[in-house]
């Protein structure tokens, strides 16, 4: 995993990358991997990478390198277009390099992770209706129960979604079908043989649904992708930007991205702070509160309040326990909005205008501070550490472009003399 850091403000980008990669089954960690890069030899744009740092096999490190070397001196006129220029490219010339039996094994992966998806939930499910049948006391045929439950499950995964991906508008579940059926219909007999449900057309329709939806909508939370942010300058801006894209597989020739809004400096927002991946300890340092139990809160206070009423009720029979539950529950989105705002007033804000303000050496040692925090949390944790080792960081300025501040050395200068001679002559 990755520990990645925006900091912008009116005059200057900072970007802070740790070097940790985890590699294999086993998880092992190594403080080596080049997250960070100048996106152009000459303008001032910068890009990072977090997640997954390849894309259908190949290193992402070669893709950005490959476009900065044909990008020359070539400018844009704003940030988004470098963006698109950039997916333009992958698409341009990398697809060449995607064979059809790497796609057919993303398909079979996607469709075996919706199949757990939906056991898992069916086991959930059932047991739920079994309980509840139990509790009333009432008869029930578990097979044509578990089928009714099935079906009703399916039905609601299946349902159309919103945030279709830009590429995929177009695109139907039929020309889906006639491109992936051989691929889904070898697998589909073992799933249903499995969970003891007989297999139907009604059932495989919106199997071939929920991996539809999932390929042509916005990626999901647990959804494996490689990130990218791009940063910088374009040549008619005087405020900086900063975007990001969520890269994912190509499905039927068409490219499976997502990008989000760019957020850009100007008058009314002066500063921005923008984590990238693990980015729960920057968001408790802004907040001022850890985002987990901010999330957590919720839980709590639902907990506590059926609590209360069930003993208000026990004191007071005749209370009418719809009308206070109803007054009660309305407290906790109240109380979580009042949090949030007393958090954003009171820590958030002044952290964002002492950015607006602070000096780029100051900017410099608060991105690498925040880096460092979220290693030394994964270093005091249970949890793997995922971020660690020398943290790159460069500055981005209107004029002066791409500077690097810290830098991992993984090229020796005292031998590889003609190296540095020839990126000399490309700046040349």
């Amino acid at each position: 995993m990755t520990a990645e850091l925006g900091l912008l403000n009116k005059s200057n980008v900072i970007l802070a990358a740790d070097s940790a990669v985890t590699i294999g089954a086993h998880n092992k960690v190594f403080n080596t991997a080049n997250k960070l890069f100048p996106l152009s030899n000459f303008e001032p744009v910068g890009i990072m990478i977090y997640n997954n740092s390849e894309w259908m096999g190949i290193p992402l490190e070669i893709i950005i390198k490959s476009y900065t070397k044909q990008l020359n001196d070539t400018s844009f006129s704003t940030l988004e277009e470098y963006r698109n220029d950039f997916i333009k490219f992958i698409k341009l010339n990398f697809k060449k390099f995607i064979n059809e039996e790497q796609i057919k094994q993303i398909i079979e992966f996607r469709l075996y992770s919706v199949l757990d998806n939906i056991t898992d939930f069916l086991e959930e499910d059932l047991n739920e209706e079994i309980n509840e049948l139990q509790s009333k006391k009432e008869d029930f045929n578990l097979l044509e129960l578990k089928e009714k439950v099935f079906f009703e499950m399916i039905d609601e995964l299946s349902k159309y979604k919103d945030d279709i991906l830009p590429e995929f508008g177009e695109y139907t579940i039929d020309e889906f079908k006639l491109e992936y059926k051989k691929v889904i219909e070898k697998i589909l007999p073992g799933f249903f043989s499995s969970i003891k449900i007989k297999k139907s057309q009604k059932l495989t329709q919106r199997i071939y649904k929920c991996i539809y939806h999932e390929l042509i909508c916005a990626f999901s939370d647990n959804e494996d992708f490689s990130g990218l942010v791009i940063a910088g300058y374009g040549y008619d801006e005087i405020f900086p930007s900063i975007s990001e894209i969520k890269l994912g597989e190509i499905i039927s020739n068409k490219l499976r991205y997502e990008i989000s809004k760019t957020k850009n400096i100007d008058n009314n927002l002066t500063a921005l702070i923008c984590p990238f991946a693990q980015r729960d300890m920057v968001d408790t340092f802004v907040k001022g509160i850890n985002p987990y139990f901010f999330e957590c809160l919720e839980d709590i206070l639902l907990e506590n309040i059926k609590h209360s009423i069930d003993e208000i009720e026990k004191e007071i029979p005749d209370i009418n326990k719809e009308l206070l539950t109803q007054k009660l529950l309305k407290i906790i989105p109240k109380t979580l909005r009042d949090l949030d705002k007393k958090s954003f007033d009171t820590h958030t804000k002044l952290i964002v205008k002492s950015i607006s303000y602070l000096r780029k050496e100051d900017l410099i040692e608060f991105a690498e501070s925040l880096i460092n925090l979220t290693s030394i949390k994964r270093k005091t944790s249970s949890e793997l550490q995922s971020v660690g080792g020398p943290i790159d960081i460069a500055v981005i300025t209107k004029h002066e472009g791409f500077i690097w501040i810290k830098r991992k050395e993984n090229i020796d200068r005292k031998f590889n003399s003609a190296y540095y001679n020839r990126e000399f002559k490309k700046i040349q």
